[in-house]
């Protein structure tokens, strides 16, 4: 049920639509609480670990970083380059690459990492989703951040909506939800007329103190821990996010 579900729906366009709520305010948003957080030179090497289609990557690319994006998936790389291409500034400082973020290590690079929009837990074990921290620690630099933003799982499992139906045009998403042993399964189906499309989605959730263990493991030291884009601080119960900004030492 969980292998590989990323490789489906990453490569669908309907991926997109189902998170276009995801615009490049919202990545505004995460890169000003990311520029108010950390005291770094906007000439920076930042890597995108996972950047989908390239929002961050391209809003950091505009306040003068040298951005580094990849992801797995090679239809979200096509889209990321395409906005690179259809951009209204000229001579940004970005690259896309695929790659799978379970076997990457940039040796010491970049000066920031950043994993943003829940872009982790998507493997069935803890060793494959852990050794994503470990390869950003091993690509970042002496005294170099991570940027890290995903789910709160106390949160989640207090405030889970189990279905939910939405309709964008002509089409009609219906999205089940549930937890199972740590995982939070989304059953996704898109119809058009006769035609539907199922998708998954399968994210091991982790508390934040299995997270402050492994960030500990990789010489990670937790900075900053916030609950949503605005900079509000992080609250077990409360926040819908968990934002971890952590220095490499």
């Amino acid at each position: 049920m969980k292998n590989s579900w990323y490789k489906k729906w990453f490569s669908n366009k309907f991926y997109l639509e189902l998170y276009q709520h995801r615009d490049e305010e919202d990545a505004r948003w995460m890169i000003n609480l990311l520029q108010r957080s950390i005291s770094v030179n906007t000439k920076s090497k930042v890597l995108d670990i996972a950047c989908g289609s390239g929002r961050h990557s391209l809003e950091l690319a505009r306040r003068g970083f040298d951005v580094t994006g990849f992801d797995l998936s090679e239809f979200l790389i096509k889209e990321a380059k395409k906005g690179l291409k259809e951009s209204v500034e000229k001579d940004l400082k970005v690259r896309f690459l695929i790659k799978d973020m379970r076997y990457f290590d940039f040796k010491g690079s970049f000066d920031i990492a950043v994993n943003i929009f829940t872009s982790f837990g998507y493997f069935d074990n803890d060793e494959e989703n852990f050794s994503v921290i470990k390869n950003a620690s091993d690509s970042l630099k002496k005294g170099g951040y991570f940027v890290f933003d995903f789910i709160n799982k106390n949160y989640l499992e207090k405030n889970l909506v189990p279905y939910s139906v939405n309709t964008k045009g002509k089409f009609i998403i219906k999205q089940k939800r549930r937890i199972e042993n740590d995982f939070v399964i989304k059953d996704i189906s898109i119809k058009k007329g006769k035609e539907l499309l199922e998708f998954n989605e399968v994210l091991r959730l982790y508390s934040l103190k299995e997270f402050k263990k492994v960030f500990e493991s990789y010489k990670l030291s937790i900075q900053n821990l916030y609950g949503d884009y605005s900079g509000n601080k992080f609250n077990l119960n409360k926040s819908q996010r968990l934002i971890i900004i952590a220095q490499k030492t």
